[in-house]
């Protein structure tokens, strides 16, 4: 029997079907807000395309099933914070399963949490981000990623537009 290969989308991808079986829906009312699933291709080729080296963390603010902080992972620490514990069980067990050492998450409202370790954060927003600039230290140094073109933070600025596939991105600084 040979050795596992290293791990990458394709391990991420069979973990997150064989979290979804059981699942009546990829939609949830969480305590903090909907939860909603972004495309695991799409993020891992924005994560792939994307300079990471100036980030030492990266944070998924409602990280939900995990899959943000499992690929983000494979390039750098990444700690998901989400509310629901049953989402966070699911998580910590498929980055166990997968061996993802550099993958951590905690059961937390990221409205409330402390964000200043993280540098690169990453959100598929449910509602305006006003609560988050709001929380961010005037002096932050770090970067955010918003997923989707719904809600654009105010109050930053603007770095640049990407797309995920067809999903727009947009990078946003203090």
């Amino acid at each position: 029997m040979s050795a596992p290969g290293p791990i990458g989308l394709a391990q991420v991808e069979a973990a997150l079907r064989e979290h979804h079986q059981g699942l009546e829906s990829t939609y949830k009312v969480t305590p903090a807000g909907m939860w909603t699933c972004s495309q695991t291709h799409e993020v891992h080729q924005l994560l792939s395309n994307l300079d990471l080296s100036p980030y030492r963390h990266l944070a998924d603010l409602g990280s939900g099933d995990g899959r943000v902080v499992l690929l983000a992972s494979l390039f750098l620490p990444a700690t998901g914070l989400e509310a629901d514990p049953e989402l966070v069980a699911a998580s910590q067990k498929m980055a166990a399963g997968l061996g993802l050492s550099q993958a951590r998450f905690f059961c937390a409202d990221c409205r409330q949490a402390d964000l200043s370790p993280y540098d690169l954060m990453f959100i598929y927003p449910d509602k305006p981000l006003d609560w988050l600039v709001e929380r961010l230290p005037p002096d932050w140094p770090g970067s955010l990623l918003v997923y989707g073109p719904y809600f654009q933070p105010s109050g930053l600025r603007h770095l640049r537009t990407l797309y995920a596939g067809e999903t727009l991105c947009t990078m946003w600084h203090r």
